[in-house]
């Protein structure tokens, strides 16, 4: 197996863990010392201990989370996801509300694997965004 397809497939089985809230399959895949670098912020070593309290959380959130696109480049794979909820209205108590809060928003990032593992995440603002930051023309794909 390619370098760009092991990558690809522990992404791929990242993704399938956090839909089915497997968070001790999640704790595996990621390096003891993952970065995780948020869009416009300055890289920061985060154990994993603190990228599963901030994963655990987002599961709490109930987003409904499609992987759009996933493109391995060597070590690295660029990915694209959507996610969505909906809201009740607090102060509406009928059980098929109809006023509700929809919440939908999209996500992008690089993210470097090395042995086997997640050791970095640099988030991006757009698919664009990563894909150039990557060295990947959106035009080829």
């Amino acid at each position: 197996m390619s370098q760009a397809s092991a990558s690809v497939d522990l992404l791929l089985r990242g993704y399938r863990a956090f839909v089915a809230g497997d968070l001790e399959a999640i704790e595996n895949m990621l390096d003891p010392e993952v970065e995780w670098v948020g869009v416009g912020a300055v890289a920061g070593v985060a154990d994993r201990a603190d990228v599963l309290e901030i994963l655990q959380g987002r599961l709490q959130e109930q987003y409904s989370v499609t992987l759009d696109r996933c493109i391995g480049i060597g070590d690295r794979v660029v990915v694209s996801m959507r996610f969505s909820r909906s809201e009740p209205d607090a102060t509406d108590e009928r059980p098929l509300q109809s006023r509700r809060t929809y919440h939908v928003g999209r996500y992008a990032a690089i993210v470097t694997t090395r042995n086997g593992r997640v050791v970095r995440v640099d988030e991006q603002p757009s698919l664009a965004a990563a894909l150039e930051a990557a060295g990947v023309e959106d035009e080829i794909l």
